[in-house]
């Protein structure tokens, strides 16, 4: 179900501007704050959003919905600038993830609209679409307003009983009900008025009838008497004559069939017992090929699974192959980059031994040419003195202090080189390790991690696959077994069918055989053939009243009863009851009482029409006193609610029965009678080889259904691999982080590079401006000294005074810094050498290492290749076996099932065969004794007309020739040499024998006779039938408008009382086995573990809806009492566990309290706390105003209100729980009168 993400009002209520709540994925959220704050608008908000009418939002109208509160300094603001404006917003979250924005805005002129994701909609479109949600405004199954609580607790039974069919929905149906039942009463009102009064007219017309036929037949009669004496012997000879010649033909057709039947029977046995045969082999083959197919597909299966983890190593190999050949190419490309650095750095190392042994030459070839004498010395001294006297020691200073910068400088471009070398090398470094460490180690790690990841894919096609298939044999499983249980079940009703049509053909067969071997006329027939209603809507009322007596036998005496049971016994042609007309004793029945019981009620002897009046007794035996009344409220009135003390069994037209010990039993299916019960061979024939298809279907299915452990071992190698991916994708994010960092490195150092050539470029720029002044200032020093020094040179033999002064304090420092400089740039330069060939050697050796593995990688790779194409071979040839078997099996089962096919229907066959056979034994043995007893009685009807003296009109022979003493065989031959002439017989009466007709030419021979001696015509008869007819026809006219009317009302009335008794009683039941547990849970401590007791009780069953719902709540460790005696908390938690029973009938995704907890004490909140907190969940989301902590304190996530003077309005701050401890929280508080968004 979905769930209600959060509330935008505008201008609505005490919230100005606009205020956004979000209730956030939290599933119990507590709305809090002070008293005034605008928690009850909150509630107010909801509802209206929801679509809940005006009337419960305490507003006359929807202009007090809009913001009318103001700032103190806009106190003096027109009416015109207050908001004309508001609406009420609420995101809604539907269980597919989909948002569905509802939102009620109140225009200017008082009106409201309704939107659907900012689309316009209706109101009932509106309310359809959280219909369509289970939020159902009508029933108000979301909230509980503040009040709710007391006034449920204190509701009496019959408001209960307007809840709960607010809540079912059958409330929709009240106003037709009541509107149909008054149709109904009035329509049944009107049908007993014109009933009554048409019996009234009919019963005249009856007597003016029999009058006018007294006078008409006093003239007839004496005439017919004779006529009618000598048709009826006519009749009956002839149809005595008529059935021989049949029977004689039955008999021969018969044996005939017989002989046929009986040959074809052995020949299909012989056949029978070859397919058996055939039958047994094939299916030892089919279960053979069964088992190789089995076994050929778990080779196949075991053999596929076997080849992934090689097909994965041999990915893994091509990647390390790769890898290998990159780590080695890049190697050896450091290695041609390292060696061209070490020809380098062998030259700078020759080049500065060379600038060092040149410098010790130089020092000490000067140190053999300078040899001055101590006097010398002073006179260089007082010429240093004339020196420094003449500008010299200016100029000397000055150089001092240019030698002093230039060394500076000197000094920073030596820096400056050496960092960028520094970073030169540094670079390089980083680059090795990118590329050779990490780079290599990153596309290791990713072949590894998209070998995994297609493994995965592959393994998750192949489980979806696998699953796919068990999925849609489940399901073809269940669409078989659902198609079989169908089909068995119409089988089944099909047997009964033929059980029940066997049962009534072997009574009618019965009756037909003692029929032929008693006297004629002696058995009348089954009671349902002799009997039949009045109208037709006493079938089912008739037929339970005469209840077993329904297919009883009515026979002339208890004579003929004992005879036929004799016959039933010796035949063994089962049980039948018999009603002998002479014997049988009836109760005498007051009919005129049970007539004026009720308009409603009759005796079923009035219902009862039948054509021998001689059936009475038997009828009345049968019926007895029964009362037939329209309904069973009427029956259920009469016996236990009428002044009179009525012990008749008493019969609805729907066939309830209240017998006369006064138990009830429901209505009864109507009994079909003669041929009403139909059973189709064809069907059941082709329903029974249905099933057959289906069972090998449904075997087949189950066969070819995947075995579920294949798809537990998939999902541990996938739950495996899940494990792995993770861990080789956080080794790449590593990996990727550091080569991200060694590139950050580089790019800075590459643009520290590009700063230090800069400051080179720089420095280089002023150390050449030094060494031009230097350069001068020596050509200025030089041209003094050669003006002082040029004697004291020429006298001692030097070139110049620098000669002398090279040997001197300064200038041995000098050379001294300058032989250290190239001692240090010779020991760098061999570290430096020593360091590239050390690594020379490490990139070599990695080398020779990667190339080893590299073969070995190949090697193994090949052998991989080797193997993989060696299984796949076997697979595929596995697989060809397979699909051969395959097509096999499926050859062999079609062969199969067309030899068991062929052999059950072989089996019907011979099964019907023998039926048949037995069927037309019994049916000659019947043919040939009812031929002997028509052949006895054609001897006694002659017999009879000639002891009577009938003029029987003759075409050849004598009656006379008939011998009354003679009892050989031989008299049934001279019976048909006498030919009677059936002239007189008319053709109507030639056509079929009807004992219906001869009963009906006897009897009107006896009233011939008795109407001749009683006759007395009444010669005003025909005109008052002529009046009473005319009248009899308008009502006729009006009887069966009103009946009509009346079946329309009934038929509508009942439809509608179903629909709203059903609708009623799925949420009565719902809340009935939902309210106890509930109650259990919200009263349930430790002194009392299984909580209290709660149930519901109806005080109308057939109609609940129209009484009260009595609604019992037991409180534990306590007696019972009436909810009134409850205390306000008892009568709090009654009514809590009654309002959530009624929710979890149409659970609406949320469900919103306004302070349900008023009336409850701390122990009795934790309770309603605890039961929430339980109940929470994705689809049942609970909104609660409340004052107590003890229940606020519980929920994830709270919704603070308060008031905000200063803007007479009222803002809300929030805090999700959840993710708080006992610390102190920190509360997200807005600025603005806006809350957290949605």
């Amino acid at each position: 179900m979905g769930r209600l993400v959060g509330l935008e009002l505008h201008n609505f209520k005490l919230y100005k501007g606009t205020a956004r709540i979000g209730f956030g994925d939290a599933l119990f959220t507590s709305i809090i704050g002070p008293n005034g704050a605008g928690k009850l608008n909150m509630m107010d908000a909801i509802s209206f959003v929801l679509g809940i009418q005006l009337a419960q939002l305490r507003s006359q109208q929807l202009r007090d919905l809009i913001y009318r509160g103001r700032v103190e300094k806009d106190a003096d603001l027109a009416p015109s600038q207050q908001p004309l404006t508001a609406y009420v917003s609420a995101l809604y979250e539907k269980d597919s993830g989909e948002m569905m924005a509802l939102k009620r805005v109140i225009n200017a002129n008082g009106s409201s609209d309704y939107r659907l994701n900012e689309q316009n909609v209706t109101a009932l479109q509106y309310l359809m679409a959280l219909r369509a949600e289970n939020i159902l405004v009508k029933a108000r199954n979301f909230l509980v307003f503040q009040g709710d609580i007391e006034n449920v607790a204190s509701q009496s039974a019959k408001d209960l009983s307007k809840l709960i069919e607010t809540i079912s929905g059958s409330a929709e149906y009240a106003a037709e009900y009541e509107q149909l039942k008054e149709e109904l009463e009035r329509a049944h009102e009107v049908a007993t008025q014109v009933f009554s009064r048409k019996r009234t007219l009919n019963s005249e017309s009856k007597q003016y009838k029999d009058q006018m036929r007294e006078r008409d037949l006093f003239e007839a009669k004496l005439n017919e008497k004779y006529s009618l004496i000598k048709i009826l012997h006519l009749y009956r000879i002839f149809h005595n004559q008529k059935r021989h010649y049949m029977l004689v033909a039955d008999t021969r057709r018969i044996s005939e069939k017989l002989a046929e039947v009986q040959a074809s029977q052995a020949e299909q046995a012989s056949t029978h017992k070859q397919m058996i045969a055939e039958v047994t082999r094939a299916t030892l083959i089919q279960k053979k090929l069964e088992a190789q197919k089995l076994e050929k597909a778990t080779s196949a299966e075991t053999l596929r699974r076997a080849i992934l983890p090689i097909s994965s190593s041999k990915k893994s190999l091509e990647a390390n192959v790769r890898l290998a050949l990159l780590k080695i190419n890049d190697l050896t490309s450091d290695l041609e980059n390292l060696q061209d650095l070490k020809s380098a750095e062998e030259s700078l190392l020759e080049l500065a031994e060379d600038d060092l042994a040149l410098f010790e030459k130089e020092v000490r070839d000067l140190s053999d040419k300078v040899n001055v004498p101590p006097e010398g010395v002073a006179e260089y001294e007082k010429l240093h003195q004339k020196f420094l006297g003449s500008s010299g020691s200016s100029m000397i200073e000055k150089r001092t202090m240019l030698s002093s910068d230039r060394d500076s400088l000197m000094s920073s471009l030596k820096n400056q080189i050496d960092q960028k070398k520094d970073a030169t090398l540094r670079i390089q470094e980083l680059e090795g390790e990118i590329r050779n460490n990490f780079e290599a180690d990153l596309g290791h790690t990713n072949s590894k991690l998209q070998v995994l990841e297609e493994t995965k894919a592959m393994k998750l096609q192949e489980k979806d696959a696998l699953a796919q298939k068990i999925k849609e044999s489940s399901f073809q499983e269940l669409g078989l077994n659902t198609k079989i249980g169908q089909v068995s079940a119409r089988l089944d009703e099909l047997s009964s069918q033929q059980n029940e049509s066997n049962k009534q053909r072997k009574l009618r067969d019965n009756v037909s055989m003692l029929r032929n071997l008693v006297k004629e006329g002696a058995i009348k027939g089954l009671m349902y053939e002799l009997v039949r209603c009045s109208q037709q809507k006493f079938d089912s009322a008739l037929q339970t009243a005469l209840g077993r007596n329904f297919d009883a036998i009515v026979v002339e005496n208890s004579a003929v009863a004992y005879k036929c049971i004799e016959i039933l016994k010796e035949r063994r042609a089962g049980t039948a009851t018999f009603i002998p007309l002479d014997s049988v004793v009836t109760e005498q029945v007051n009919l005129n009482y049970l007539r004026s019981l009720d308009e409603a009620a009759r005796p079923a002897l009035d219902i009862v029409r039948y054509d021998d009046q001689s059936l009475e007794r038997a009828v009345q035996f049968a019926l007895g006193g029964t009362i037939v009344v329209d309904d069973l409220d009427i029956a259920r009135d009469l016996k236990w609610n009428s002044s009179h003390q009525i012990d008749n069994k008493m019969v609805a037209l729907d066939g309830s029965v209240i017998h006369a010990s006064g138990l009830m039993s429901g209505g009864q299916q109507t009994q079909n009678s003669g041929n009403a019960l139909t059973w189709s061979k064809q069907e059941w024939l082709r329903l029974k080889r249905e099933r057959e298809e289906l069972s090998e279907e449904l075997s087949k299915v189950q066969s070819e259904k995947p075995n579920g452990i294949l798809l537990n071992d998939l999902a541990d190698e996938l739950r495996v691999i899940d494990e792995e991916i993770p861990r080789l994708s956080s080794r790449v994010a590593i990996l990727e982080r550091e080569i991200e960092e060694r590139k950050f490195e580089i790019s800075f150092l590459k643009e520290t590079i590009v700063e230090i050539e800069k400051k080179q470029t720089s420095t280089q720029d002023a150390l050449n401006e030094i060494d031009q002044q230097l350069l001068s200032l020596a050509n200025d020093i030089t041209k003094l000294q050669k003006t002082i020094y040029s004697e004291f040179c020429e006298k001692y033999g030097l070139e110049n005074i620098g000669q002398y002064e090279f040997f001197l304090g300064t200038a041995m420092r000098a050379r001294a810094r300058k032989r250290a400089e190239l001692q240090r740039a010779i020991s760098a330069s061999k570290s430096r050498l020593s360091f590239q060939i050390d690594s020379i050697a490490d990139i070599e050796s990695r080398i020779q290492r990667l190339t080893v593995s590299r073969s070995q990688f190949e090697g193994d790779l090949e052998r991989v290749n080797e193997t993989l194409l060696e299984q796949t071979l076997k697979l595929q040839a596995l697989e060809g076996e397979f699909h051969s078997l395959k097509e096999d099996c499926e050859s062999q089962q079609n062969s199969l099932h067309s030899l068991v096919k062929n052999s059950r229907e072989l089996e019907d066959l011979m099964k019907e065969q023998k039926q048949e056979i037995k069927s037309l034994t019994e049916e000659l043995t019947n043919a040939k004794e009812y031929l002997l007893k028509v052949d006895a009685e054609r001897i006694n009807m002659l017999k009879n007309c000639k002891i009577e003296s009938v003029d029987l009109p003759l075409e050849e022979g004598f009656l006379e020739s008939i011998s009354f003493d003679d009892e050989s065989g031989d008299v049934s031959e001279k019976a048909y040499l006498i030919h009677v002439d059936y002239g007189l017989l008319e053709m109507k009466y030639q056509e079929s024998f009807l004992p219906k007709v001869e009963a009906g030419l006897s009897v009107k021979l006896e009233n011939v006779q008795k109407e001749l001696e009683a006759l007395a015509p009444n010669s005003k008869a025909i005109e008052r039938l002529k009046e009473v007819d005319v009248r009899i026809k308008e009502f006729d006219r009006e009887f069966t408008k009103a009946r009509q009317d009346e079946k329309r009302s009934t038929t509508k009335f009942n439809e509608v009382k179903a629909l709203r008794t059903a609708c009623f009683m799925k949420a009565f039941t719902h809340i009935a086995d939902k309210i106890d547990s509930v109650y259990k849970e919200l009263t349930k401590s430790r002194t009392s573990p299984l909580g209290g007791s709660a149930y519901l009780t109806l005080e109308d069953e057939d109609e609940p809806y129209a009484a009260g719902i009595r609604y019992h709540a037991m409180p534990p460790m306590k007696r019972f009492r009436d909810m009134e005696l409850l205390s306000g908390g008892e009568k709090t938690m009654a009514a809590l566990s009654l309002l959530f029973a009624i929710h979890s009938f149409q659970p609406s995704p949320f469900f919103v309290l306004d302070e349900i907890d008023a009336a409850l004490d701390n122990l009795n909140v934790d309770k309603i706390a605890n039961y929430i907190k339980n109940h929470a969940g994705p689809g049942f989301q609970f909104i609660v105003i409340s004052l107590k902590s003890s229940l606020f304190e519980t929920s994830d996530a709270l919704i603070g209100i308060y008031r905000e003077q200063r803007e007479n309005s009222s803002r809300t701050i929030s805090l999700d729980l959840r993710s708080y401890s006992d610390k102190p929280q920190e509360i997200m508080h807005s600025e603005e009168p806006v809350s957290a968004s949605m």
